[in-house]
């Protein structure tokens, strides 16, 4: 059993406790366009995200036949895929720009080429997730991969794992991805966010990540993913104004991404530490902030070597002005005044002398009772 370790793809690190690795899959949002692929890389950087991610495919590779008659599918895949100069190009264009690209082979053919270009890390398409043959080859590249979800069942998914994690692969991000598309009701009712918690709790003592690939039309249910924490979120990137005719119904622009990771990262500080914090700068930046903490002051006028009542001491704001927390109040009571003291004053421990020893109270023991098997229960 081990727990999820740190991932370094380039200079990002990826996993508990660092920001969510955020990427803008171009997938071929490009139509064979270098220019536009070159674009929707700096606007992504641009935008803040950590990653790209492209589709490579030959379509020897994975086309057996046209989807259509009167459909040449390969030719038209063919006309609109990169050959491994611009890749190379493209790769300088996104460390230039300070962001990760990364590939989803679609096929042995395109494993080869993602390997030869030296990708800093793979991603495995769904329609893939059993294709066993891939995995084994992918987890011998001695790359982090993502791993997508769509249509696959919980025992195809692990299969998948274990057949990644038997061949080698040791770091693995295991993808949820939402509805492409629907109806409302369909698009939220099929989400189902909670299965990345399914997924932490089946993989993650074999080292496994959790991430999620926001497929919807919808412009916030992003911010509910990041909620879940994931390691990393993909989500569709175009260029607007280009024609797009894959996946633009859920594929937006530069703009709408720079938002959303802007939003994202808002979530993230949201989520906070897991405890409660005062803040102090509130006051500082608000001039018509009221502090909320009370400080204790005279309840009324109280004279010099009066022994103080619970009737004397009150607690009342402002708190910014220094003074006693509220709970000394169980100090105070007892102790002599060593002045007088007028009524609405703010107190401090030198208004006072003979404070009463604390007494230490023990757990009410009369509470519980032992049975005849020793074991205490309570009363």
């Amino acid at each position: 059993m081990k727990s999820p370790q740190i991932i370094k793809v380039g200079n990002r690190l990826i996993g508990p406790d660092q920001p969510i690795f955020l990427t803008a899959e171009i997938g071929i949002s490009h139509s064979g366009s270098f220019e536009n692929a070159e674009r929707m890389i700096v606007d992504a950087a641009k935008a803040g995200c950590d990653g790209v991610d492209m589709f490579i495919g030959d379509s020897n590779g994975f086309y057996f036949a046209p989807f259509a008659p009167d459909n040449d599918t390969r030719k038209v895949w063919d006309e609109q895929s990169f050959s491994m100069e611009q890749w190379r190009k493209l790769m300088k264009i996104a460390k230039a720009n300070d962001i990760i690209i990364y590939a989803t082979p679609l096929d042995l053919i395109s494993l080869q080429k993602a390997a030869d270009l030296g990708v800093p890390m793979i991603n495995i398409n769904s329609d893939d997730i059993s294709n066993l043959r891939l995995l084994e080859a992918a987890a011998d590249l001695g790359v982090p991969i993502t791993l997508h979800d769509i249509g696959a069942s919980l025992s195809e998914v692990e299969t998948a794992v274990m057949t990644l994690i038997e061949n080698g692969a040791t770091e693995i991000i295991l993808l949820h991805s939402t509805q492409e598309a629907g109806e409302e009701k369909v698009l939220y009712g099929a989400a189902n966010l909670l299965v990345m918690e399914t997924y932490r709790s089946a993989f993650g003592s074999l080292g496994v990540h959790v991430g999620c690939v926001e497929h919807t039309t919808s412009d916030f249910l992003i911010y509910a993913v990041a909620a879940l924490k994931p390691v990393l979120i993909s989500k569709h990137i175009q260029v607007a104004d280009s024609g797009n005719e894959h996946d633009p119904h859920i594929s937006v622009d530069s703009a709408a991404m720079g938002t959303m990771i802007k939003k994202v990262r808002y979530v993230e500080m949201a989520l906070g530490c897991g405890h409660n914090q005062k803040v102090t700068t509130m006051a500082e930046n608000n001039t018509n902030a009221t502090p909320r903490n009370k400080v204790l002051v005279a309840n009324r006028a109280i004279p010099a070597g009066k022994v103080i009542e619970e009737a004397d001491i009150v607690a009342k704001r402002p708190g910014r002005l220094g003074g006693l927390h509220p709970a000394q109040a169980r100090l105070l009571i007892g102790a002599k005044t060593s002045n007088d003291i007028a009524e609405n004053i703010r107190l401090d421990l030198n208004m006072f002398e003979n404070f009463p020893e604390p007494e230490y109270r023990f757990p009410d023991i009369d509470a519980f009772i032992v049975d005849s098997t020793d074991n205490i229960q309570g009363a």
